[in-house]
């Protein structure tokens, strides 16, 4: 056997092998992916850790868990807002919503679940088509490596994540069975509903003090239709004729300005009921000692502030801000309060239905009263609690307990929450010296 020639040979030469080839056809290549360096690891994915812990949540027998992650992930997803990918197209939703719920209101002895439930897989059937469901996963991923996300937000995205690909890496799982469409539908239906209902109200607001004959006959029939229920004329109406839009776009931040300046007056009693304050208090104490001493930067004093938005958004969910509208509203009704207590009370809950997570937080930061106990034992367990330097959820338990007795079921639930907030985010109420 000839020997091997230790020097490098060139293309055309002989191969050193002896097999007689050029070398170009014979060991070349080899040589070279031997001389060539290492391929380098690829770097790890920044959401490696989340993404294990949310495959290992879907994996859990413990189904209660995967559900509160869902829940979770709808209140994120209202908190984002309508982003492309993070909801089904806008005018294929309205539509099929609006042509379903005709025919499902003429439908007779139709149990509401059962109608609602109709209306959910129809639209997922529609429109959870495999193409969305990618989006839906790469938005829920982006979503999650934003900065100043908490373990469980991320854990609940990603689980989102990983249940909007799941059809496309089995091929088996039809849209009406992925509960994380279902999560976009609920969100999506709400906000759907909300925003027609916020334009009735915002138009019946403007031509409250009009006399009939003032409307137009195009406008008298969109309000009458949308008295008996077919809202998407009214809306219809609103959006296409810009002055109108215009107008109550000028009211509604005249409103908000009226309602903001009514807040920061010292005799103006507290918008939030005892356990609204202390949930809000307890789910919003590190974002707002966060903006006490912000970073030095702009950038960081930025993400400060986008930190303390996100958190009052996800604090001040549908039961939250329903409970508080409908308290306002009844305020605006009282017979037994004066006229000017009633108008402030009703552009409250106009203001605070529109924009939401602003006025709450002008709320927290300029008001001048706390909230009032509603009854004598309720304001003595308030000043119990207000006397400890700090919390935790067994200090929260005979306030639960009371608000129970007192028959305020959704008060009591908040301060659940507020005591499971807090074994994770402890509030030192003397922190602030």
């Amino acid at each position: 056997m000839p020997a091997v020639s230790t020097s490098k040979p060139g293309r055309n030469d002989p191969c050193p092998c002896g097999s007689g080839k050029k070398y170009k056809a014979c060991h070349a290549a080899e040589d070279r992916a031997k001389a060539a360096p290492p391929p380098s690891a690829a770097p790890a994915h920044p959401l490696k850790q989340d993404l294990e812990g949310a495959m290992a949540l879907l994996g859990d027998a413990d189904v209660s868990r995967l559900s509160g992650a869902l829940e979770h992930l709808g209140v994120l997803l209202a908190a984002a807002g309508a982003q492309p990918g993070l909801r089904y197209d806008e005018k294929a939703f309205s539509e099929h919503v609006g042509q379903a719920l005709a025919k499902l209101a003429a439908e007779e002895g139709l149990d509401a679940m059962e109608a609602r439930d109709r209306l959910r897989v129809g639209v997922v059937r529609e429109l959870g088509t495999r193409s969305f469901q990618e989006k839906l996963g790469a938005g829920l991923l982006a979503q999650a490596a934003r900065s100043g996300r908490t373990p469980e937000e991320r854990r609940a995205l990603c689980v989102g994540a990983l249940l909007a690909t799941a059809a496309k890496k089995t091929g088996r799982v039809r849209p009406e069975d992925n509960p994380v469409l279902d999560v976009v539908f609920d969100v999506q239906f709400r906000e759907w509903s909300q925003k027609h209902a916020e334009v009735v109200r915002k138009y019946e607001a403007l031509i409250a003090g009009m006399a009939p004959e003032a409307l137009t006959p195009e406008a008298a029939e969109a309000l009458r239709k949308a008295e008996a229920g077919e809202l998407d004329a009214l809306v219809k109406h609103v959006q296409a004729d810009p002055a109108l839009v215009e107008r109550i776009s000028r009211e509604a931040k005249e409103r908000a300005q009226r309602v903001e300046a009514k807040l920061r007056d010292p005799a103006t009693p507290s918008v939030f009921s005892p356990d609204e304050e202390l949930w809000l208090t307890c789910s919003l104490w590190e974002p707002l000692r966060a903006m006490k001493s912000p970073p030095g930067d702009a950038q960081g004093r930025r993400e400060v502030i986008a930190g303390l938005l996100r958190a009052v958004k996800v604090a001040v969910d549908p039961d939250f801000l329903e409970g508080m509208l409908e308290r306002l509203r009844a305020g605006a009704k009282d017979p037994a309060a004066d006229e000017p207590t009633r108008e402030w009370l009703t552009d409250a809950a106009i203001a605070f239905e529109a924009e939401p997570a602003r006025l709450v937080l002008a709320a927290l930061l300029t008001a001048r009263q706390e909230a009032r106990g509603r009854s004598a034992e309720e304001m003595v367990a308030l000043a119990d609690l207000k006397a400890l330097p700090a919390w935790t959820p067994e200090q929260l338990e005979p306030y639960r307990q009371l608000l129970e007795k007192e028959g305020r079921a959704g008060g009591a639930e908040r301060i659940r929450r507020a005591q499971e907030w807090l074994r994770e985010h402890p509030v030192k109420l003397d922190a602030e010296g």
